[in-house]
């Protein structure tokens, strides 16, 4: 009986170099597997995150001086001063109108003149032949006439004057000094009126004209009305100030006009300088520069 042999499977040398290759590669991925394991671990590192500011590069010349807008608005307004002699007073009657510069006595003689035709032309009817040297107060009485209180003579005595004779003669009375408002000269802050004497609130007012409810004045720029008790402020930058049946009417200076507003009116003729108001019945009257204008 014939016996069988197995077929003996010989490995060539192909065969036992990828066995070993392959022996190779298991071996090192091994190890690596088993030094990762035991390696330890970090946590990745956190970092801020980072903002970045535009830099902003100086001008070469940077300007110091402010925008033409910024210096109109802040600039401050200049103060209106007392006229002093440049003072003015306006009086309108039935029949004639009278105006004066107060003049300085002793120092800038007065001027005082006389209107038939609403203004139109003037009179010089300066009672200069008396000795007057300062106008206090001017007032248009009986049609034709006017009384006036004056500083007189040498000694500039505070008198007062009348005419019956539209401005040619005049006369000393008493009864107009003592019907009349005036700044005294022998204290300047205080107004003189019919009703007694009031204390100014400044050093030096002009413009004074009313009695008792009805006074007004300008105080420092200020137009001021006197209500019995106490003074009230009526308007800023004011030039004159008068009373009327509507209350104190005020002629004042301001940037936004060339001239002169009376109430909410801008009148860019009259001159920004010393001006006088007066009233005659229902009429405003304003003396600004050359002309004497009615108001509506």
């Amino acid at each position: 009986m014939s016996s069988r042999r197995r077929p003996i499977h010989r490995s060539t040398p192909v065969s036992r170099a990828l066995t070993g290759v392959l022996v190779s590669v298991l071996a090192v991925a091994t190890i690596a597997l088993a030094v990762f394991a035991l390696t330890p671990r970090t946590p990745p590192e956190t970092r801020p995150l980072r903002t970045t500011t535009p830099s902003v590069t100086p001008s070469a010349s940077p300007s110091t001086s402010p925008s033409p807008a910024a210096s109109a608005s802040s600039a401050p307004l200049a103060p209106v001063a007392a006229p002093g002699a440049a003072e003015r007073f306006l009086a309108v009657g039935e029949q004639a109108m009278w105006r004066a510069s107060a003049g300085d006595c002793g120092t800038t003689a007065p001027l005082l003149e006389r209107s038939i035709d609403g203004g139109q032309t003037w009179s010089d009817v300066t009672p200069r032949y008396l000795g007057i040297g300062e106008i206090l107060h001017v007032e248009a009485f009986v049609g034709t006439e006017a009384r006036i209180v004056a500083r007189m003579g040498a000694a500039c005595e505070t008198q007062g004057l009348r005419t019956f004779t539209q401005g040619r003669f005049w006369e000393q009375d008493a009864a107009t000094l003592a019907a009349a408002t005036y700044v005294d000269p022998a204290a300047s802050t205080v107004i003189v009126t019919p009703s007694g004497r009031i204390e100014a609130p400044c050093a030096a007012p002009w413009g004074a004209q009313g009695d008792a409810g009805a006074l007004t004045i300008v105080c420092d720029g200020i137009a001021q009305q006197w209500d019995g008790s106490a003074w009230q402020a009526v308007a800023e930058r004011a030039v004159a100030a008068v009373w009327t049946t509507d209350g104190a009417r005020v002629a004042r200076t301001d940037p936004s006009c060339a001239g002169l507003i009376v109430g909410d009116t801008c009148l860019a003729d009259a001159p920004a300088a010393p001006a006088a108001l007066a009233t005659s019945a229902d009429t405003l009257w304003l003396w600004a520069g050359d002309t004497v204008r009615a108001l509506p």
